[in-house]
């Protein structure tokens, strides 16, 4: 008497997947996908945290002996944004110096006032616009960081006030949108922007005096000995 024959070829044997390895495949392609999800994720909030930081001024990390300083974007006429970072613990003071007059053969502007800087990370304002409280132009600086806020301002020239109420060509250096940095003791013209009235000639030459007066938007981190 012949032994019953096995029914399951090899063939079939093989094309089965047990529970085990049924488990095994979904989970790795549970984990397939959510690494492509979260790659994904990370690029995208890469790529919005360098559109931020390029929006508001990033500074990046530097070293403790050294100012940075970097010009955020601004959307505003005359308006002008800038993230300042002083270190702590040195022995200079810093100010921020401002004008909208650089006189003939002067090399450097008749600053009009100054407003501390005080040490750790601040974001500065500068603005040429209209006070609505006196229908005044001015322009203001605005100086934000951890401890608070703290403004200045000055009325302008009647002559400056209709020079920047009318469209000039303006020859502008100063800091760019890329970070700068400068040892402790430094100071920094952050912003010279000049504005050709009326033809007339300009040296560019940065140490060599304004063969007329100048008038511009004018902004100066200044290093004190303490």
């Amino acid at each position: 008497m012949s032994e019953p024959s096995d029914s399951r070829s090899p063939v079939r044997r093989a094309g089965r997947f047990s529970l085990r390895q049924l488990l095994l495949g979904i989970t790795f392609i549970a984990l397939v996908l959510g690494n492509v999800i979260s790659i994904t994720r990370l690029r995208r909030a890469e790529s919005e945290l360098k559109s931020l930081r390029t929006e508001v001024g990033y500074l990046s990390p530097t070293d403790e002996d050294q100012v940075a300083v970097i010009r955020a974007p601004s959307d505003t006429p005359l308006q002008y944004v800038f993230r300042v970072r002083i270190p702590d613990g040195s022995d200079w003071d810093y100010r921020l110096a401002y004008s909208t007059w650089l006189p003939k053969g002067k090399t450097q502007p008749d600053w009009y006032s100054m407003i501390a800087i005080r040490p750790g990370e601040s974001r500065v304002t500068v603005r040429i616009a209209e006070d609505p409280r006196d229908e005044k132009w001015k322009i203001s600086t605005l100086v934000r960081d951890g401890a608070g806020v703290r403004r200045m301002g000055t009325t302008l020239p009647d002559d400056h006030t209709s020079t920047f109420r009318t469209s000039h060509d303006v020859i502008s250096t100063g800091v760019p949108s890329e970070m700068v940095t400068l040892p402790l003791g430094e100071s920094l013209r952050i912003l010279d922007d000049r504005w050709l009235v009326n033809d007339k000639s300009l040296l560019l030459s940065g140490d060599r005096p304004a063969n007329d007066d100048q008038t511009g938007v004018y902004v100066e981190l200044q290093a004190v000995a303490r």
